[in-house]
This record gives structure tokens, C-alpha cells and sequence, in this order.
């Protein structure tokens, strides 16, 4: 799949993200990338055998306190080899592709993965 293609996929997955966490979308700025970058990887502990399908760089919403924080965006960074190179056909990537935006934008409003998958569940 070629990166614009990707791209219109992130696209409509961040448009179908489920009520009510869709309502404070426009505060996170969506990027793709091919692959995450060395800082990323060594900041989170990475190994090279180790995929990262999406990141969410920010302070999320239960943990500003009501604050602004206008100094550095928030950031969901979807990476496009890992999911391309893992997902080899068309339906599974898209899956994918929803399923990790959905899940970097749950970091966003402070979900923990417990909580995550048990929305995923209910909305699958």
C-alpha cells in the first residue's frame, strides 16, 4: 500500500472515532510516519525486533488539571512499515489502522489498556 493510500485509511479512521472521545479530536495533530525514530525507540525501550504501530506523545486530558498546554502539541504518530509489512492484505490493515489510531487517541483522554479494550469490545 502506498503512503497516500495509508494516509486516506488514517484519515477515515481518526473521522470513526467512536462518541464521545471523537469530541476533542481537533487538539491532536495526526502524523504518519514510515517508522518510528531512534529517539522514540530508545525513549520507550525498543528493540529492533520490536513493531510500534502508533504513538501518543502529549499530557493527557485527566492529567493536565483543567491547564492548557499550549507549549508543545499533542502528537498521535501512526507508523506505516510495521502495520504494511505485518497486515499483508487489504481488510486487516485497514482493521488495524482503526484499531491503533483509536488506541493512541484513548491515550489521549488517559485510558489505560484494560479500559481500552473493553471500549474496542463494546464498539466492535
Amino acid at each position: 500500500m502506498d503512503y497516500e493510500e495509508f494516509e486516506n485509511i488514517v484519515s477515515e479512521a481518526i473521522n470513526n472515532v467512536p462518541e464521545p472521545y471523537n469530541s476533542k479530536i481537533t487538539e491532536i495533530n495526526f502524523v504518519v510516519e514510515d517508522e518510528p525514530s531512534k529517539q522514540q525507540r530508545d525513549k520507550l525501550g525498543l528493540r529492533k525486533c520490536d513493531a510500534l504501530f502508533g504513538l501518543y506523545e502529549g499530557v493527557p486530558l485527566p492529567s493536565r488539571n483543567g491547564a492548557v498546554y499550549s507549549k508543545v502539541p499533542d502528537v498521535i504518530t501512526i507508523f506505516r512499515y510495521p502495520m504494511v509489512e505485518i497486515y499483508k492484505d487489504e481488510e486487516s490493515l485497514k482493521r488495524q489502522i482503526y484499531e491503533t489510531v483509536w488506541h493512541e487517541v484513548a491515550h489521549f483522554y488517559g485510558l489505560n489498556h484494560d479500559r481500552i479494550h473493553k471500549i474496542t469490545r463494546s464498539i466492535s
